[in-house]
């Protein structure tokens, strides 16, 4: 190829760069801004001697032939059989179905299985690909090819080389593929840099924003190998289930909210913010137990040092501490289902124990029922950040007086690491928080009431606690582990990435915890006595504890407010699936819609707590109609199974908009 013709390919390449940083000006400027001026160090785009466009690195060219060709040959392989991450939830026994939601999610199920082959389809032979993540974007071809091939309608790049996507933004036009997916509803999305982790947390934002459905069928192509993308595909396969994690349904809320108010009635002070008190305890070292099995080997440990160490048991680890004469300091629990007080007062039950109780202190969620609260000789609640209780809490908390810590849930554990930091302990020693086990049979501490010869759930812990996930060991290469275990381990790992101050040591024979320092047991050395730990303990709480601005009348009279206008934001938002689908995409269309109504709720001051009461049933049954009715290869069949799914579905939220507005402000009953 002649001189002047390659010159005019490199004019080319460099139009398309400066279109390409007008356009991401416009939509994205923290990219443009890192890329405006940027001078590559490694990889760079070329025109070679014959004309061709290639990736330059390491004194090769990286295609081995035509980058178009390439991208040709490469989408009509991902088209053929992608990668695809599916969305699925478990369910019980008949017998243990306790909450509406539950049932007619079973139902959904069982419908689809009966009605299909049960056999996963391609999701790529779609009319529409409504999510896909690209991992690696080389020099781009292939986007551009994938597009022309099939309507996308939700798209996340993730190049982790800065210097091959500025070889990208030189070859590609990305305005047409931004306007392909924005015309149909969508989005396109890039993220450049960072780690495996941090790319996992984008594709979670980027669901959060354009609707967890789209985790039904989500599909990866792979354009090229290296070690970040390899580790992001492996934490997908590890941790994907993380993304659907802990949503929550609008049954829950009723109940959280009827025991919020009935907690606020009795009194309990809630755990203010750290800015509001001076802690005198992040000196003095902190054992934070949970039931993990690892629990049974500090046991001795516990029991010796107690009298000058600080101990706060969570959960189910409370009856294996008492068993051993062993006093917490604090009692956690989180769950908000009355049936706790079974778990809890199996203490009362047990004979010969040395305490009580009513010799205890507990803290617990907002949501937990005020009869388990009632049990212990004093009670404090911690402000549920993401829950409709917790969000009436900060409503009215005009003085932002108290915590609303981000990672309280979905075990106890979570709860009490909560507690503890919030109250300003920096020596932190998690004992028990194995978030996993090496035997299926000793899944937790064998002095807990799960080892009780009278314990009736048995068979179901057992169906739980399945090796079904291995996880990296904190002193052994793996141990098992489950789904909810790793998401609470998870969690935790997110808070004390955050909590720098706090000098965190895990003890446990389990799951290895990100920012715990690996620290057996045997190895500790209590040096120093604490003087009346009681009493300083007690004078902590009156300092860090409240409950002004939380007067029970005002609390119902706002909130009778704002629940008269839930009717009409929920027939509002069921406006839009308030038709008869033919397709698939159609319904995609219609809960995109629905995200976009729950996200502008989320926005608003008195919306909010309207969105987390709702929030979380409408992406569950968005998510599991939309991901069983991918097996349904005839069209026709297909649409009868939606339509008959949004009809009960439709029926549902009526149901339980009825039974919410009968209960929310009852006294606790469940």
């Amino acid at each position: 190829m002649n001189s002047e013709l390659i010159q005019l390919k490199k004019l080319s390449l460099q139009a398309t760069l400066l279109e390409n940083l007008k356009l991401l000006q416009g939509v994205m400027p923290d990219i443009y801004n890192e890329f405006k001026s940027y001078t590559p160090s490694e990889t760079g785009v070329i025109v070679d001697n014959d004309g061709n466009i290639n990736l330059y690195n390491n004194q090769k060219s990286v295609y081995p032939f035509s980058p178009e060709k390439f991208a040709d040959e490469q989408v009509a392989q991902f088209l053929n059989k992608p990668d695809v991450f599916r969305y699925h939830i478990g369910h019980q026994d008949d017998k243990n179905i306790v909450f509406k939601h539950a049932a007619l999610l079973k139902s959904i199920y069982n419908v689809r299985k009966e009605e299909t082959k049960n056999e996963l389809l391609n999701p790529a032979n779609e009319p529409r690909l409504d999510f896909v993540c690209m991992l690696g974007g080389g020099l781009g071809y292939q986007i551009k090819t994938l597009f022309e091939a099939k309507p996308v309608l939700n798209f996340f790049l993730f190049e982790p080389c800065k210097d091959t996507f500025f070889a990208l933004l030189h070859c590609v036009e990305l305005k047409p593929l931004f306007d392909h997916c924005s015309k149909q509803g969508g989005r396109f999305s890039i993220f450049v840099g960072g780690s495996s982790d941090a790319a996992l947390n984008n594709i979670s934002h980027f669901l959060f924003q354009q609707g967890h459905f789209n985790l039904s069928r989500m599909l990866f192509f792979t354009h090229y190998e290296s070690k970040t993308i390899n580790e992001t595909i492996q934490r997908v396969k590890d941790i994907g289930h993380r993304l659907s994690a802990g949503w929550g349904f609008m049954e829950d809320e009723i109940i959280g909210m009827t025991h919020t108010l009935t907690n606020i009635d009795q009194g309990f002070p809630v755990l203010k913010s750290r800015k509001h008190f001076k802690s005198d305890l992040k000196d003095f070292p902190v054992f934070v137990c949970a039931n993990g099995p690892s629990l049974d080997s500090a046991i001795e440990f516990l029991k010796e040092n107690q009298s000058n160490i600080f101990i706060v048991s969570a959960g189910t680890a409370l009856k294996a501490l008492l068993a051993n004469d062993i006093k917490p300091d604090i009692h956690v629990e989180m769950e908000r289902a009355a049936n706790v007080l079974d778990w809890v007062s199996v203490v009362t039950r047990t004979e010969e124990l040395k305490y009580g109780l009513k010799d205890l202190r507990i803290f617990a969620l907002n949501t937990v029922f005020n009869g388990v609260l009632s049990e212990f000789k004093s009670a404090y609640l911690l402000a549920k950040n993401n829950d409709a209780g917790g969000r009436l809490i900060r409503l009215f908390d005009e003085k932002g007086l108290y915590a609303y810590p981000e990672f309280s849930n979905p075990t106890a554990s979570n709860t009490a690491l909560s507690v503890t930091v919030e109250l300003g302990f920096e020596d932190v020693y998690l004992v028990g928080m194995d978030f996993g086990y090496i035997d299926e049979a000793h899944h937790h501490s064998k002095h807990s009431i799960y080892y009780d010869d009278d314990f009736k759930h048995k068979e179901l812990v057992k169906k739980i606690m399945r090796s079904d996930i291995e996880v990296k060991g904190n002193f052994r290469d793996t141990v098992f582990s489950t789904s909810i275990f790793d998401s609470s381990k998870g969690n935790i790992e997110l808070l004390l990435s955050q909590e720098l101050f706090v000098n965190a040591k895990n003890t446990a024979d389990g799951a290895f915890i990100k920012s715990a320092t690996p620290c057996s047991i045997e190895s500790i050395k209590i040096k120093n006595k604490i003087e009346d730990k009681d009493k300083i303990l007690e004078k902590q709480l009156r300092l860090s504890t409240s409950n002004k601005q939380l007067e029970p009348n005002r609390l119902n009279t706002n909130l009778g407010v704002i629940n008269n206008s839930l009717k009409q934001i929920l027939e509002e938002i069921l406006s839009f699936t308030a038709c008869e689908f033919s397709t698939r995409e159609q319904l995609a269309d219609a809960f995109t819609i629905q995200n976009r109504l729950l996200h502008q709720l989320k926005e608003s001051k008195a919306g909010e707590l309207i969105y987390w009461t709702v929030q979380g049933t409408f992406r569950y049954f968005q998510a599991y109609i939309m991901t069983n009715s991918y097996y349904y290869d005839c069209i026709e069949k297909r649409a009868e199974f939606i339509n008959a799914c949004i009809s009960a579905f439709h029926q549902h939220v009526n149901d339980v908009y009825l039974e919410y507005m009968e209960f929310y402000n009852k006294p606790s009953h469940l």
